[in-house]
């Protein structure tokens, strides 16, 4: 993978991407919600952290609140942004007036974790594996994986157990289930407690992962902010991209990361980084776009007709930020 050349990052920390970065007046105080407190989302951190919000003249607000509770306060005007794509996505689909403004990975940063006698995925036939929720990305991509391997969904259990992440491995390690898949700081973890990293689930096809959304009637009434908040964000993870170890530093300082230390937090945010895409981050590839409505949305929910991509996408903003740093010579 090719990384962002170190000057021209170096140039874009210190001039604050020159007038594209600075803001002037009073902050803008915003919240930001995310599923988890994960590495999956250690970019929010980072934002806050480095001062990349702050030189968009916005205080950000960091809310960890899970899926469809975090659409409910988006929707409700308690968050002004959320990282729950994947059930904001599906909330559109029926209505809700949302969209998905960025994506941070072009791929999934799942591993799927095996005890140690599986050593290969036909050995999972009959075998019973954890998932957040039936129905979820994670149960959609499971399922898929098990049918490239020439199984079936009937071939495997799939074993609800939320989003706790040190639930499933322990289920894992007692047997009461035999493999789950994990973000990148949880392989770290699973890894010491004697488990198997058996597949990477990012190198089954592109699959934009991470989601944002905001409201419509943030879209259609403040596109400067958002475009601020995206600005602030892309930094973020070009950032954790050419800086690991000091994005780590600010997991070990700003995420409830336990059992776990500094180099182990290293190593997961480079797994991380095999998500990201080349160049500059937060526009899919279109291959990416039409996996992720067809695995995170349509088949989901079940729907037989093809989903227009502007009934849950408003790329626009991404799309023109993404532009103006590489007119900077980002993507150079």
């Amino acid at each position: 993978m090719k990384k962002t050349p170190i000057r021209v990052f170096t140039l874009l920390l210190l001039l604050g991407l020159g007038g594209l970065y600075g803001a002037e007046g009073q902050a803008e105080k915003i919240r930001t919600s995310t599923p988890s407190g994960s590495l999956n989302y250690l970019s929010i951190y980072v934002a806050e952290e480095k001062g990349f919000f702050k030189d968009e003249g916005l205080e950000n607000e960091t809310v960890v609140i899970p899926g469809p509770t975090g659409i409910a306060a988006l929707l409700s005007g308690d968050v002004d942004y959320s990282g729950a794509g994947g059930s904001g996505m599906r909330a559109a689909i029926k209505g809700a007036p949302i969209k998905a403004i960025m994506f941070q990975t072009e791929k999934v940063t799942w591993h799927l974790v095996t005890g140690p006698s599986i050593t290969k995925l036909s050995e999972l036939k009959g075998k019973k594996i954890a998932i957040g929720a039936i129905g979820d990305t994670l149960d959609t991509l499971v399922t898929t994986l098990m049918e490239r391997e020439g199984l079936s969904a009937k071939d495997i259990t799939r074993i609800a157990m939320g989003p706790s992440a040190l639930t499933r491995i322990s289920a894992v390690k007692t047997d009461a289930v035999q493999a789950t898949a994990l973000d990148p700081g949880s392989t770290v973890i699973a890894e010491k407690e004697g488990l198997r990293i058996l597949i990477y689930l990012g190198d089954l096809f592109p699959f934009p992962f991470q989601g944002f959304m905001t409201t419509d009637r943030k879209i259609a009434e403040n596109p400067s902010q958002i475009k601020r908040w995206l600005k602030a964000m892309i930094r973020a993870l070009i950032f954790i991209r050419e800086r690991p170890e000091e994005a780590a530093d600010v997991g070990m300082k700003r995420l409830q990361l336990k059992n776990i230390s500094r180099p182990m937090v290293i190593e997961g945010v480079k797994r991380f980084i095999r998500a990201l895409p080349e160049g500059v981050p937060g526009l899919p590839s279109r291959e990416g776009l039409k996996n992720v409505l067809e695995y995170d949305v349509r088949i989901p929910m079940k729907m037989r007709e093809e989903i227009p991509p502007e009934r849950v996408l408003n790329l626009k903003y991404v799309g023109e930020v993404k532009r103006e740093i590489e007119s900077q010579g980002m993507s150079k």
